[in-house]
């Protein structure tokens, strides 16, 4: 597992020329979007239920029908240096990731990135209802973790 701390030209290897995932683990949902080989398009690809116990089946297709070549995966870092409880669940998650996908996974700092979130769909029009469902939050919340970190690694 690799974190944002890495030489960044140790990511650029990793992630070039390659489709990315990023998915955004809340409590009930985890959000995912993936971008192109090229990193030009990133696209919110919905969420997977955690409470799904069909969820790494769901995961593991989605990632190879769009033939992910890496994953990431935020975490929430805050101010202070504390260490939100969900991070340990993120931790796992991620780990899991790693050995049932086989993928390179980049842990990122994904810190407000559900408020971004909302700001960006109350910004292009969205309405509450919209905003409420099922998900919506979530995957543009893990579009926004990619392209931050797409933009970040150049």
């Amino acid at each position: 597992m690799y974190d944002t701390s890495v030489d960044p030209r140790s990511l650029r290897s990793i992630v070039h020329r390659r489709r990315g995932a990023a998915f955004d683990y809340g409590t009930k949902r985890i959000g995912w979007a993936v971008c192109d080989e090229y990193h030009v398009t990133i696209t919110p690809k919905g969420m997977f239920d955690r409470q799904s116990p069909s969820l790494w089946d769901d995961i593991l297709e989605a990632l190879e029908r769009e033939r992910i070549g890496f994953c990431l995966v935020g975490v929430p870092l805050r101010d202070d240096g504390t260490i939100p409880p969900v991070t340990f669940e993120i931790d796992r998650f991620s780990r899991e990731l790693e050995e049932r996908s086989s993928l390179p996974v980049i842990l990122v700092d994904e810190s407000f990135s559900s408020r971004r979130a909302v700001a960006t769909m109350l910004e292009i029009g969205d309405r509450r209802s919209t905003r409420r469902r099922r998900g919506r939050t979530d995957e543009i919340a893990a579009a926004l973790i990619l392209r931050d970190f797409l933009e970040d690694a150049g």
